[in-house]
């Protein structure tokens, strides 16, 4: 199976000394090309400061990230679990499971990049700036990674359990068949709950963790519901339409 998370605005600086990006190095390789486009179209455009901050919908203190992008060939990198940090990521702590679990995060947690598309946990790369609706070149980035999207998704193995956010989300949705996509509700009648809001993202990450330290192997939404039942999450399965689920949180 593979959890697929979002990516986070803030990203840790620095890296491994004397490392920089090997595209070659990165999962699910049908992106490369892309990758590549997408790589020289951001350094490119960091070179015009101003018009890089208005893609970017950023602000005069967005500078540093604007030098981000015009060093993200050359900088050093990092474990893209490592790389990402805010909420979602805070409460997963993955570098506190250790052991089998540390594993099962490596094995089955990628992350759903704008710059790099599909990219494992262990993935390394540099910090950068792009979002879902950044302005790059090229055309609007739903549609340039939706050329690739067949692809990339020949490419991964089994079960996907989408935790994206709806804007990374629609850079490459999972086929039906293969998985489903997670939406974090409150307690209400099906069709007219809440979005849970910006409490989505400490459940997400304690989520995952519980996914990881029950070493969980889901090949199917109805393992999906029978593996929240059993930890307390509860999926409710009379939700499911077009490839999604809601997930109930209580109380919230």
């Amino acid at each position: 199976m593979l959890v697929l998370l979002p990516p986070s605005e803030t990203k840790v600086s620095g890296g491994e000394p004397g490392t920089s990006l090997d595209v070659d190095r990165l999962s699910f390789p049908a992106q490369n090309p892309l990758r590549r486009e997408l790589l020289g179209r951001v350094v490119e455009l960091s070179l015009d400061e101003d018009a890089a901050l208005r893609a970017l919908k950023l602000g005069p203190k967005g500078a540093p990230e604007v030098q981000r992008n015009r060093e993200v060939l050359s900088s050093p990198v990092m474990p893209a679990l490592e790389r990402y940090t805010g909420v979602l990521f805070d409460h997963l702590d993955a570098a506190s499971l250790g052991g089998e679990a540390t594993q099962w995060v490596r094995n089955s947690v990628a992350i759903g990049s704008a710059l790099f598309g599909l990219i494992r946990a262990s993935d390394p790369i540099p910090a950068y700036r792009l979002s879902h609706d950044s302005k790059a070149s090229g055309g609007p980035l739903a549609h340039q990674w939706a050329e690739v999207a067949t692809q990339v998704w020949s490419e991964v193995p089994g079960f996907v359990l989408d935790l994206r956010s709806e804007g990374y989300r629609k850079l490459a949705p999972v086929p039906q068949d293969r998985g489903v996509f997670v939406v974090l509700v409150k307690d209400g009648p099906v069709g007219s709950r809440k979005a849970l809001g910006h409490a989505n993202k400490p459940v997400k990450g304690a989520l995952v963790r519980e996914l990881a330290r029950s070493g969980a192997s889901l090949d199917s939404v109805a393992d999906v519901v029978s593996w929240g039942e059993a930890h307390g999450y509860f999926f409710d399965p009379a939700s499911l339409r077009e490839g999604s689920i809601d997930l109930v949180i209580s109380g919230s």
